[in-house]
C-alpha cells in the first residue's frame, strides 16, 4: 500500500512576474531580457505564459517557467521534496506547480515516538464530515 503526497503551489500572474524579477539570472537563460518584466499573462491554450517588456513578448514555456520557479521556491525555503514528481500547469489566471511523492513501500521509523500529550478538548469535539453529496 503506497503513501502519496501530493500538494501544489500556486503562483498568480503576479507571483509570477516577481519570481522573475527576483530570478534574473534564471531569466537570462531562458532568454528574458535583463529587465523587470512589465506584465505577465497566462496563456493555457499554448502552454505558455507571455512575459511583456514594453511592446515585446516573450512566451515562456511550461518547463522553462517550471524549474525557474522551482529554483525560487527553493530559493525562498520553500519545502519540496527532492524526488517528487514535478508538473506545472498553467490556467487562466495561474500556475500551478504540482508535486508527488510516491512512497511504495512504507518503511518503519528509525526514531521512536516522542511522549504524547493529552488531545484538548477542542480537538476532542471535531471529527471528518463527509461532503453532502
Amino acid at each position: 500500500m503506497p503513501i502519496v503526497d501530493r500538494r501544489e503551489i500556486e503562483f498568480d500572474c503576479q507571483a509570477v512576474k516577481l519570481a522573475i524579477q527576483w530570478s534574473p539570472k534564471a531569466a537570462r537563460a531562458f532568454g528574458l531580457p535583463a529587465r523587470v518584466p512589465d506584465l505577465v499573462r497566462c496563456n493555457r491554450a499554448e502552454g505558455t505564459v507571455e512575459v511583456a517588456y514594453g511592446t515585446r513578448i516573450y512566451g515562456l514555456r511550461s518547463e522553462s517557467l517550471g524549474a525557474l520557479l522551482m529554483a525560487y521556491c527553493s530559493r525562498t525555503g520553500m519545502p519540496m521534496a527532492r524526488h517528487s514528481g514535478k508538473s506545472i500547469r498553467i490556467e487562466p489566471d495561474r500556475v500551478v506547480l504540482a508535486l508527488t511523492l510516491r512512497v511504495d513501500e512504507p518503511r518503519r521509523p528509525e526514531v521512536p515516538e516522542n511522549k504524547v500529550a493529552p488531545v484538548p478538548e477542542t480537538a476532542q469535539a471535531r471529527s471528518w464530515i463527509e461532503p453532502a453529496s
